[in-house]
């Protein structure tokens, strides 16, 4: 079992400049904590926490295999009681404006614990979900789960021909053109929605959140975009496939459902990714009559038991930042120890991110002045380099096949997705640390090769695959959530123009001019730059501040100088920041409400970074983070600043309240 590091002396951290006296004793508070929560085997794992679609569409996978452990239903049901909100709805995030299809699944999902229909919290959702139209209004990933039990029709989803897995990749639309986390949907949904499997749970439907009866009931997928769209073709081609009989293709439809059967066993074999994508190739495999012992169903059932957490209060904040494989943290093998009691909630994580979590705390702990030979950073390291994926060709070589594997994943295991996020991290932490040359050099030069190599062609970079953005597949009506595409991002190409600069490549260097490029052309009209994975544009202005501002050419200054002073423009009154994730939604900066500690260090970091440490925004940016440290050295946040998909799915990382207000600590002192 791990334990927690602490068996070494903790560092003294000496300012390199005279500070407040707080400023010292609060990163010594927060560098003896974070340490402490390092694992034996040198890495850091938080938790990750979305919304509560996550437990309800476990518990539909649950029924749907028919082998529901009833204590893990209710573990989960409690925790989805718990998150309901006083009006009866659930919402994508921490106080986040009520959602129709999280609510109607997360009544379902109640519904199969057992939980009575009478019973208020279910009384008060169903009032919400008739008065937002009922079942019939939907999203296209909930249908899916409902036509699972015979709630809905299947022909009320889009088609999904299985014959389309053998579309070739030089095809206008084929499965690599979709984003990895789509592709890894889209498979096993192939399967499923060719052979439209119902399993009816006996004794429950969801006849009363229906508006209108039966044959009145309207699911018609409407164009927003008008007569002449992308959108709009689609959305009747799909009604065309549905009006025509299904023809027997023989050996065609044979060899389909071998392709994607293949495909699927080849990722989850080599994964260990994220929900959805392990849930449908579960539910694809049982569709084709595989039995829930078969390798593909365990592996994907194990994956998602591994990532739950177990906890005995309903308190949001304190969820457990559990330990992997720890022998007792499974509720299946709580329960077989006679240790899951009657009260206890189950959080189910959509994924898991220590590859993620680790190179952020390491770098944290690195700025504050923990020696790069420290043992603890020695650990870390030596973790990171065994976690480079380096034998497998995964899915970005289909569109980037020139570089030899070598990035590192967001997960303990997922080889197939490697991501250019979490190498730009793990490779500060490999040049920082003191490690021999012969030992990490390889590691980072290959991680290095494929990073740069998977510069899209306007210059900037995405997270998964390369020049992954044909709009066109984002108006298929199954993307009904517009998050099926890669593109370049202006947050990440920001992150790799600091690190190349890190490395000493040259600012003339063809690359880098082609990055500056980019990020010029995305600088929002007041200053900012979007983001695709942190809560918005404070996050991306930060991470292209960061990039841009070690040029220190005409051009560049002129781009940092907006960017800081839109940052010092949007400062709450208490001296932190705030960004809602509604700025995805209205596509401009939305304020939150209130000041987070993440935010509001990314938006410290970007003005140091901007050159701007002594001004009266950074100085009281800085007094917001020392007065909201708690006692324990970290900061208290409840509130989703992490993003999944842009107006769909958004996170809420546990390891953002300790390492970032951190580094931003750190950072201000080093300036």
């Amino acid at each position: 079992m791990d334990e927690l590091i602490l068996e070494w002396p903790l560092p003294h951290i000496q300012p390199r400049v005279e500070l407040s006296p707080n400023v010292t004793s609060n990163l010594e508070r927060a560098v003896h904590h974070l340490l402490g929560l390092q694992r034996t085997d040198g890495y850091w794992w938080f938790t990750l926490e979305a919304n509560e679609t996550i437990g309800a569409e476990f518990i539909f996978l649950m029924n749907f295999l028919g082998n529901a452990d009833p204590l893990v239903l209710q573990g989960i049901a409690r925790r989805i009681r718990d998150v309901q909100r006083a009006d009866g709805t659930w919402a994508l995030y921490y106080d986040g404006p009520a959602d129709l299809s999280s609510t109607v699944e997360c009544y379902f999902a109640l519904k199969l614990a057992g939980v009575s229909p009478t019973e208020p919290c279910m009384q008060k959702a169903r009032s919400f979900i008739l008065a937002q139209g009922g079942i019939e209004k939907v999203r296209v990933f909930t249908r899916i789960h409902l036509a699972l039990f015979g709630i809905v029709p299947w022909d009320t989803c889009p088609a999904m021909p299985l014959e389309a897995i053998l579309l070739p990749e030089w095809f206008p639309v084929n499965i690599y053109s979709f984003s990895s986390w789509a592709r890894a949907t889209i498979v096993p949904l192939f399967i499923i929605s060719s052979f439209k499997p119902v399993k009816p749970v006996p004794g429950i439907d969801l006849e009363e959140l229906f508006l209108h009866p039966a044959p009145k009931r309207r699911y018609d997928l409407k164009s927003k975009e008008g007569f002449l769209s992308w959108e709009y073709a689609f959305i009747h081609f799909d009604k065309i496939i549905k009006k025509t009989p299904r023809i027997s293709l023989g050996r065609l439809r044979n060899l389909s459902i071998y392709k994607a059967k293949k495909w699927i066993s080849e990722h989850i074999d080599a994964v260990e990714d994220i929900y959805p994508a392990l849930a449908y190739a579960a539910l694809a495999m049982k569709t084709l009559g595989e039995p829930n012992d078969s390798p593909i169903i365990k592996k994907a059932v194990d994956a998602l038991t591994m990532f739950q957490q177990v906890y005995d209060e309903p308190d949001l904040p304190a969820l457990p930042d559990e330990i992997r494989d720890d022998g007792i943290t499974r509720p299946s093998q709580l329960r077989e120890q006679k240790k899951l009691p009657g009260g206890t909630r189950i959080h189910q994580q959509c994924c898991i991110s220590p590859v993620w979590d680790t190179p952020w705390s390491a770098v944290a702990l690195l700025e504050a002045g923990v020696p790069p030979d420290h043992p603890a950073m020695i650990k870390a390291a030596r973790w990171l380099i065994k976690k480079q994926i380096l034998g497998v060709r995964g899915d970005w070589s289909v569109r980037c096949p020139e570089p030899r594997p070598g990035g590192w994943a967001f997960e303990f295991e997922n080889d197939y997705f490697p991501d250019v996020d979490d190498t730009i991290q793990v490779l500060h932490v490999l040049h920082r640390v003191t490690l021999p040359a012969t030992e990490k050099m390889n590691a980072i030069e290959r991680g290095l090769e494929w990073a740069i190599a998977m510069q899209n062609d306007d210059g900037g970079w995405a997270a998964f695959d390369k020049n992954n953005r044909r709009e066109i597949v984002n108006r298929i009506p199954f993307s009904d959530h517009g998050a099926c595409l890669d593109p370049s991002s202006p947050d990440i190409t920001g992150r790799m123009l600091e690190l190349l600069l890190t490395l000493n490549f040259s600012p003339d260097e063809r690359r880098i001019r082609r990055a500056i490029d980019y990020l010029r052309s995305t600088q929002e009209s007041f200053g900012g730059w979007f983001a695709r994975w942190g809560i918005n544009y404070i996050y991306g202005t930060w991470a292209v501040l960061t990039g841009l501002a070690p040029l220190k050419t005409p051009e560049a200054n002129a781009m940092v100088e907006r960017g800081a002073k839109w940052l010092a423009s949007v400062q709450r009154p208490d001296g932190g920041w705030g960004e809602s994730p509604e700025s995805y939604v209205q596509k401009a900066y939305v304020p939150l409400g209130t000041s987070t500690a993440s935010q509001t260090a990314w938006a410290v970091m970007g003005l140091v970074a901007a050159g701007k440490t002594d001004t009266p925004e950074c100085r009281r940016g800085i007094e917001f983070l020392l007065n909201e440290q708690n006692q324990v050295g970290t900061w208290d946040e409840l509130h989703h600043t992490g993003t999944g998909f842009p107006g769909h799915f958004y996170i809420r990382y546990h390891g953002y309240r300790s390492y970032f207000p951190l580094l931003a600590l750190a950072r201000y002192r080093n300036a």
